[in-house]
């Protein structure tokens, strides 16, 4: 993980005020000093996540998923600690300056084979070799920006694996599909355009001829330890960034449809690798909570892909629209011919799915015919079976009823009969943690700690000590921030957790299970003589168990003597 400092992540964290961040993915209601919302990580239907302005932090009273500003657009948005800092970096206008490293991750030599490979194919391009490769890029409207800003290069008919074999293993350039079984280049007087994973790092090409002969159009690279073709998008890490603040994401089928649109300022594009869409896609799509737009070839290959995409989108509560146009078959071809604006109209008109999907079900049909009209409408209820919202199924139906004349109730008991309106994944239960007078006392005193400077220090003189190693490894951590930094600011305390699995667990427990900063000195005291009462308890088991397995009569004697000694001691108290 790259590492940046301490200073560095407390100001993208004060930049970036809590409420103003989470309210801009999930509603929030203020009541009172707090702000509440529907809890995004668990199956919520009140709203049980509390935000605090004052504190920085949030915590789910039901699921105990809490944090601050940092962790939760970890959480929601499914990334990673540094990748949290650089949208809220971006966000604020702070320059994080993030250096993508790779020397701890496995495979670092193919990736650095790839590096020495993007170079290599950028400098062919570049030169006397390269002249026709780069006029007929240019006859596709690319300049030379664009072509360096994607990363662009040329194979020549031989000289990479020659020159990466004095370096490295042919069996290896075999392995990252860089040279064939022969031992010769694998890509050969072809256009590359560079595939990186989601962080940037390249992983792939996809090679496309740029003369007329009988070569397949296309050739990707195959799948390798660093390349795995199923959760390919194109353009997905530049676009990322796009995608997360237009809460959008644009599928086209192709690389030049992305490069076109980047050239006309449209950056929240990917593209497929062909028409396939995978499991990997959509769970990166599910995870970003994202509005889909389906920019697909259209031709009639394109519209069936757009329906199989779309189908799988809808059977996972996602609900696309599509773009349409026509007289051009992709929008690399509308945007060169017509320009940006009818590329923005057709993207102001662009359709519902399930619009489209009916619109395609009808289309060259003879209706007149009732046997062909009875399958488009049996189609048609499988198709608004899908719909997981219930207005909008609602509506369909009415219109499929009036259409073709047919009593909405026959429709519903079709639906009904069906089964096919169903949801794909099982609620998260939560089961709530059931805490002793014990276990409670520790946890409030922790929270206390963290609120309340002054808990810190009569923690250290009238106890010292928690009967949890964990939440003893927290209350001294706690000491710690608080000596080191002379105050306690508890949303910036989260970071330092964040990064510590055995505090984080015990952190999430804390936040989540208290709900109130007030509390009175009678309670303090409360707290303390259970945590003692637990420790008398625990010492005297200990010592109950020693007597029972001790077969010398004196020291049972003596040992029933310091279990004496420790009760009386407690009747004191």
């Amino acid at each position: 993980m790259a590492k940046i400092d301490e200073d560095t992540i407390r100001q993208i964290k004060e930049a970036n005020d809590i409420v103003d961040v989470i309210s801009s993915y999930i509603p929030l209601t203020q009541k009172g000093k707090n702000y509440f919302g529907v809890c995004p990580f668990h199956d919520d239907h009140s709203p049980s996540m509390s935000v605090s302005r004052e504190k920085q932090i949030y915590r789910c009273f039901t699921c105990e998923n809490s944090g601050n500003v940092i962790t939760f657009i970890e959480n929601y948005l499914k990334v990673s600690f540094v990748e949290a800092l650089d949208i809220l970096a971006k966000n604020a206008n702070i320059n994080l300056n993030i250096k993508k490293e790779v020397k701890d991750l496995p495979n670092k030599d193919l990736y650095d084979i790839y590096e020495i490979a993007s170079s290599y194919y950028k400098n062919n391009l570049n030169s006397a070799k390269g002249k026709e490769a780069m006029e007929y890029l240019k006859k596709r409207g690319l300049d030379k920006e664009t072509i360096d800003f994607f990363d662009i290069g040329l194979s020549l008919d031989s000289g990479l694996v020659d020159s990466l074999s004095k370096q490295y293993s042919l069996d290896k350039l075999k392995q990252i599909g860089l040279s064939n079984s022969s031992g010769k280049d694998m890509f050969r007087n072809r256009i590359m355009f560079t595939l990186c994973d989601i962080y940037g790092n390249k992983v792939g090409y996809s090679a496309r001829k740029y003369t007329e002969n009988d070569e397949a159009k296309y050739i990707n690279t195959t799948d390798t330890p660093i390349f795995k073709k199923g959760s390919m998008l194109y353009n997905f890490h530049r676009a990322k960034d796009f995608i997360r603040k237009e809460k959008e994401i644009i599928i086209s089928e192709g690389q030049m449809e992305i490069i076109r649109l980047h050239t006309v300022g449209i950056d929240n594009a990917v593209a497929l690798m062909g028409t396939s869409f995978t499991n990997e896609h959509l769970s990166l799509i599910k995870n970003m909570k994202i509005n889909v737009v389906l920019n697909l070839d259209q031709d009639d290959a394109g519209k069936r892909a757009t329906i199989a995409i779309g189908d799988k989108l809808m059977e996972n509560s996602i609900m696309p629209t599509v773009i349409l146009f026509s007289g051009y078959k992709d929008t690399d071809e509308l945007i060169l011919a017509k320009g940006k604006e009818a590329f923005t109209e057709a993207y102001k008109n662009r359709v519902s799915f399930i619009d489209f999907k009916l619109n395609y079900l009808k289309n060259n049909k003879d209706l007149k015919d009732s046997s062909v009209a009875a399958k488009y409408i049996n189609d048609s209820i499988e198709a608004i079976n899908k719909i997981d919202d219930n207005i909008l199924r609602e509506l369909k139906i009415k219109e499929l009823s009036k259409e073709f004349n047919i009593d909405e109730s026959l429709i519903k008991e079709k639906i009904t009969n069906n089964k096919v309106i169903e949801k794909k994944e099982k609620t998260n239960v939560v089961v709530k943690k059931v805490y002793n007078k014990y276990d409670k006392s520790e946890l409030k005193i922790l929270y206390f700690m963290m609120i309340d400077p002054k808990i810190i220090e009569y923690y250290e003189n009238n106890l010292g000590y928690l009967n949890d190693d964990n939440r003893k490894k927290l209350a001294r951590e706690i000491i710690n921030y608080y000596n080191k930094n002379k105050s306690f600011d508890l949303s910036d305390f989260i970071c330092y957790t964040t990064l510590h699995d055995d505090l984080n667990s015990i952190m999430k427990e804390v936040l989540a299970f208290n709900d109130s900063d007030e509390y009175t000195n009678e309670e303090l005291e409360d707290y303390c003589e259970r945590i003692k009462e637990l420790r008398i308890k625990k010492q005297i088991d200990l010592l109950t168990n020693q007597m029972k397995s001790s077969l010398d009569k004196e020291e049972k004697k003596r040992i029933a003597m310091k279990i004496e000694n420790i009760k009386k001691e407690v009747l004191k108290w």
